[in-house]
């Protein structure tokens, strides 16, 4: 791992009067515990949101203002080489990197937080993306949009004051929360739908077809809608989620009432709660979470990224953001798949998270006895079958093949089996995984 050194070295009193116990080694977070709270708390805004905008965004889209993110051009060069970008992030090393932005060609995908900021100091952003149902128009009113090339990437659920106002185009996505039966994959995209044909026998086109995975916070999907715009390297500033210096966050800039610019500056305060995270720094446990999405997302798109940053991501490879500026990002060495799910899998194992490959693609799974817990979770998904002509989905009782089997609800189609999945291949690769993350705990004095 990449070796990096702060003077920063915050006294945090725990319980005892000692240092705080949390180490990141250690933690296992449960990833359910916050996605529950979070869909408890933005579900019923996400709804509301949806209904408000409908107008709004389905006249962009006629007007030809609006688009499905991946009808976007990409973002290639005339030779056919990718473009690189940055991916903003909250964190205080975007106050290091700021100066060297200014420079940057290349695109840089913020959010609402950072849009206002960016563009006071002097930089514009290509893309602005919004994730929370609660971002709306009043956290970057005070800049005028339309002066600038920015783009809007969203979905139907922001709050009615962001959409109604932007000015520029917008790029749309479905949030894709892992389950088929969700009010994203069901209800909303029907909701952006149009009719075609007649009446009683239409038939229906989305609007918005692209779903993109949540990871619970906003560079994962910075990262992949970076993806879907074909660029290239990527370059992360302020994706930190660790404090390497007396700032909680990024210096932050908007207008004031009397229309004045004003600085909001963020210290940082420690607490007993705060987690000593492996490369000595101190985060909080919401951010080691966060951090552990950002590698499974790093996983799952493949992409090669590397981290300007002073933060706790030790695991993707340092850059300086100087260098990385002056060569506008090219030149950077293309980051081997394996190299990527060496580094991110071996932390992903360390804190109870294991990757599960099979021929629909990757995804992850959470669990303490993993040597038990994931050949039990897999032979699960094996099991599951669908008709090729009713679409009836079955659950096997047992291990053995039903596949090509007679459907027994249309009794015309033949069962398939929904997901094909090796299980020792899978085994061998998670125990090697296993294997790695207590070298690295031994390494790190955490076993």
């Amino acid at each position: 791992m990449d070796e990096l050194h702060s003077t920063f070295d915050p006294t945090i009193p725990g319980p005892d009067g000692g240092i705080a116990a949390n180490v990141e080694s250690t933690i296992k977070n449960d990833s359910n515990l916050y996605n529950d709270g979070t869909k408890q708390m933005q579900t019923y805004h996400e709804e509301l949101n949806t209904a408000s905008n409908w107008h709004t965004i389905v006249e962009a889209f006629k007007e030809g203002r609006a688009r499905d993110i991946s009808d976007e051009p990409k973002a290639i060069k005339e030779n056919g080489e990718s473009m690189p970008c940055f991916i903003i992030g909250s964190g205080p090393s975007l106050d290091d990197a700021i100066e060297y932005l200014k420079d940057w060609k290349g695109g840089i995908i913020c959010s609402t937080s950072h849009a206002v900021t960016l563009m006071h100091l002097g930089i514009e952003p290509t893309h602005i993306v919004a994730l929370d149902p609660f971002s709306w128009w009043e956290e970057i009113k005070s800049v005028d949009w339309t002066k600038t090339k920015t783009k809007l990437v969203t979905h139907p659920g922001v709050m009615d004051t962001l959409v109604t106002n932007w000015p520029n185009e917008l790029l749309m996505y479905i949030e894709n929360n892992g389950h088929p039966d969700s009010f994203y994959a069901t209800t909303q995209k029907r909701m952006y739908s149009h009719r075609e044909g007649s009446l009683r026998f239409a038939t229906f086109y989305y609007y918005i077809r692209t779903e993109i995975t949540l990871f619970a916070s906003s560079p994962p999907l910075q990262l992949f809608i970076a993806d879907i715009l074909g660029y290239g390297t990527m370059f992360l500033s302020g994706v930190d989620f660790g404090f390497h210096t007396d700032k909680r966050r990024f210096t932050s800039w908007d207008k004031n009432e009397q229309g004045e610019w004003v600085e909001e500056k963020h210290p940082f305060t420690p607490s007993p709660a705060m987690v000593k995270c492996n490369n000595g720094l101190y985060s909080e446990p919401i951010h080691v979470y966060y951090k552990k999405n950002f590698l499974s997302a790093w996983v799952l798109s493949g992409k090669t990224i590397y981290s300007t940053d002073h933060g706790i991501i030790t695991e993707i490879p340092y850059a300086d953001v100087k260098a990385v500026v002056k060569r506008q990002g090219y030149g950077y060495p293309k980051q081997h798949p394996y190299f990527i799910s060496d580094r991110a899998e071996t932390y992903l194992a360390m804190v109870g998270a294991f990757v599960i490959e099979t021929d629909k693609g990757k995804s992850f799974v959470e669990c303490m006895n993993p040597l038990i817990d994931m050949p039990t979770f897999m032979k699960g998904i094996s099991r599951r079958y669908i008709c090729d002509i009713c679409q009836t989905k079955l659950m096997n009782s047992d291990d053995s093949i039903q596949e090509g089997v007679e459907c027994p609800q249309c009794k015309k189609g033949k069962m398939t089996q929904e997901v094909h999945i090796d299980i020792d291949a899978n085994m061998k690769r998670i125990l090697k995984r296993l294997e790695d993350a207590e070298r690295l705990k031994s390494k790190l004095g955490t076993v």
